[in-house]
């Protein structure tokens, strides 16, 4: 015979207070107690990070040495890898907080989640398009690729936009040079043109053009030689396909604008800033050597429009100061600690089970005021 008992359909207000903290307090806790988990590839991109902030400070010893003081004005972080406001070499007017921004030796970290993006693998060959308007990103590019065993072709336009690496005496091929013989980069440039307008320098004076052609002869380089820019853009590519050899090449990056990579200006802006797997038909249709490689199937990593690429990679914008390694969304996210919900919603259910399915909030808190009766009688269970 089964047993008949009674039980209030009626629920004590103070049980529901006590379910409703209990609750309050459950998710208090999982929101407060979250948990810091990796992302792929945390120790790669932190090596070459390390590297990057390493290569830049060689960098900045160097200038400090043999150039002069830094402009703290212009380079409140003291990073040496801002340019001059003006220069003989420069090519155009840059933008002076997407160079400080560039100073970020994060900016490696981003560059091992692109080439992975990209479907990258040991051994792959990499094309590089450099101009000298971000060092910096070109650090990123080449230290990324070595810590991740790529093998890297880069093939440089000296003339850079203003705040870039435009130093005559300094130049990006020099700051290859002292990072190769620092052992922080393996590769460099394999050849060079003298960039700006045409990437001829076109309409700069003869005595101009002569220092950008002794940037490239000091650092056992000859200049491109080409009278039209379809023949630049077949040179650029006949390189590349010499000094990969036997092997296809797997990625094409390009860092600022220069007009043998990109081939117009309009070209860089149908370009997204970072991975380009299918660029748009628009993007395809102007000749450059980035376009050339994205007809081919191969992903384009395009590293212009820097403020864009700052927000998506999770970098902190940083003029003062330069950011310390291993910080960043690029290395980390945060999330809910999966343990602590389950045992929060394990508990939750016992105290609604205990409280509303038994009668032991009834007994604990029966004496207390409840909700309203039924106007019904309480039906025997």
């Amino acid at each position: 015979m089964k047993k008949i008992y009674w039980r209030p359909s009626t629920i004590p207000r103070m049980t529901l207070v006590v379910i409703a903290i209990l609750a309050i307090v459950a998710f208090t806790s999982v929101e407060i107690f979250t948990v810091q988990k990796k992302r792929s590839y945390y120790s790669k991109k932190f090596q070459a990070s390390l590297a990057m902030k390493q290569g830049m400070e060689k960098i900045k010893d160097y200038r400090l040495k043999k150039i002069g003081p830094l402009n703290e004005e212009f380079d409140p972080a003291g990073s040496g890898m801002i340019g001059l406001p003006d220069s003989p070499i420069s090519s155009k007017a840059g933008q002076l907080s997407a160079k400080q921004n560039s100073i970020n030796p994060n900016w490696g970290a981003v560059m091992v989640s692109l080439y992975k993006e990209a479907g990258l693998k040991t051994g792959d060959t990499v094309a590089l398009g450099f101009s000298g308007s971000f060092p910096a990103l070109n650090l990123a590019a080449m230290v990324a690729a070595e810590v991740l065993k790529l093998n890297i072709i880069p093939i440089t336009s000296v003339a850079a936009s203003t705040w870039g690496a435009n130093i005559p005496d300094l130049t990006w091929l020099d700051m290859e040079r002292i990072l190769h013989k620092e052992s922080i980069i393996k590769q460099k440039s394999v050849a060079a043109s003298l960039g700006g307008l045409e990437d001829i320098a076109l309409g700069k004076s003869k005595k101009k053009r002569a220092l950008l052609s002794s940037a490239i002869e000091r650092n056992g380089l000859h200049p491109l030689e080409f009278e039209s820019t379809k023949e630049h853009i077949d040179e650029r590519m006949a390189l590349y396909w010499k000094f990969a050899e036997e092997n296809r090449i797997a990625a094409y990056v390009n860092v600022g604008g220069s007009l043998g990579s990109v081939g117009t200006k309009t070209t860089k802006k149908l370009f997204s800033p970072g991975l380009n797997m299918n660029p748009p038909q628009e993007a395809l249709s102007v000749d450059g050597v980035i376009t050339r490689f994205a007809r081919e199937g191969i992903p384009v990593i395009h590293m212009v429009y820097i403020e864009k690429l700052l927000k998506k990679y999770g970098l902190d914008e940083s003029i003062d100061t330069i950011p310390e390694v291993g910080v960043g969304s690029i290395y980390s996210t945060v999330e809910y600690n999966l343990y602590l919900v389950i045992a929060n919603l394990c508990i939750l259910l016992l105290v609604l089970y205990a409280f509303l399915r038994s009668d032991i909030g009834y007994r604990i808190f029966g004496s207390s005021s409840t909700t309203q009766p039924p106007k019904h009688p309480e039906p025997m269970v």
